[in-house]
């Protein structure tokens, strides 16, 4: 008997079982908390108009979602897409790195769309990732993945990153996959935005005279076991401060804990400069 392949089995077979003893727990607290809830969405916007904390346009219509899992993509050379004008090379399995043999002129690179639309006809499942940021100054634009159809929050398995000249000319791009996703367990109970925004005030998140311009749910990553991931439904939420700052927080939709995931950006920030 492989006696590493067995306890790494069990590893996972114990974690697993972990976060189904999790999601029980949560089922059980979020039936308390919805309770309470009702009776506090006065004394909390009470609270924010007592700062000064502006907001419009809250989500209405998201009540319930799912935990997913999803594998981390790895490619044989065999299996690498292919797309005319490009030359990939694959990094630890389960990155590809694509050159451009010819540059690709972007149409416009002051609209989002010209990003996007590059993506959708070059990029192996382009339409499975949207965008998150384009840096004008490092001329690089990164996607996140979609996981059941909503962006997945700083995973360095399901990202893309694609990069041009001068010129706007895309000469290279990089590209991570998650497949396989499962909806894990029964739908979920999700906090209210209201509630979310309570959240972030009892942390001094929310500053005093600053405008809450938008909430998304997406997910964010909850477990990594080996090769397969667990994501949790997350609150994006963006404020602009009163110096005309923003900040992005990242709520779990389930449980209200604050996601910290500036460790996951460092992870991409660190590939990027040990290939420059």
């Amino acid at each position: 008997m492989d006696w590493n392949r067995s306890k790494t089995i069990f590893i996972g077979v114990f974690l697993i079982l972990n976060i189904f003893l999790y999601f029980q727990y949560l089922d059980s607290y979020n039936g308390e908390q919805q309770l309470e809830v009702l009776g506090k969405t006065t004394e909390i916007e009470s609270r924010l108009k007592e700062d000064n904390i502006t907001y419009s346009n809250l989500p209405t219509n998201i009540e319930v979602t799912s935990y997913y899992s999803g594998a981390i993509k790895n490619f044989k050379p065999s299996e690498v897409p292919y797309f005319a004008n490009q030359r990939t090379e694959i990094i630890d399995d389960n990155k590809l790195v694509v050159t451009m043999e010819k540059p690709v002129k972007l149409k416009e690179t002051t609209t989002k769309d010209s990003y996007t639309e590059f993506l959708h006809s070059y990029v192996h499942e382009g339409t499975s990732y949207i965008l998150w940021k384009v840096d004008e100054e490092k001329r690089q634009a990164t996607f996140f993945q979609k996981i059941n159809n909503r962006t997945l929050y700083y995973n360095v398995r399901g990202y893309v990153q694609i990069y041009w000249d001068e010129e706007g000319r895309v000469f290279a791009y990089e590209q991570t996959i998650l497949e396989n996703h499962e909806k894990l367990e029964n739908k979920k109970s999700i906090l209210p935005p209201i509630q979310v925004l309570q959240i972030l005030w009892g942390k001094n998140l929310l500053k005093p005279d600053s405008q809450v311009t938008s909430m998304n749910l997406g997910y964010s990553t909850l477990v990594q076991i080996t090769q397969t991931q667990v994501f949790a439904p997350t609150w994006e939420v963006r404020v602009l401060t009163s110096d005309k700052t923003e900040e992005i927080h990242f709520v779990n939709a389930v449980d209200g804990k604050i996601v910290d995931i500036q460790n996951d950006l460092t992870e991409i920030d660190a590939v990027e400069e040990a290939e420059e």
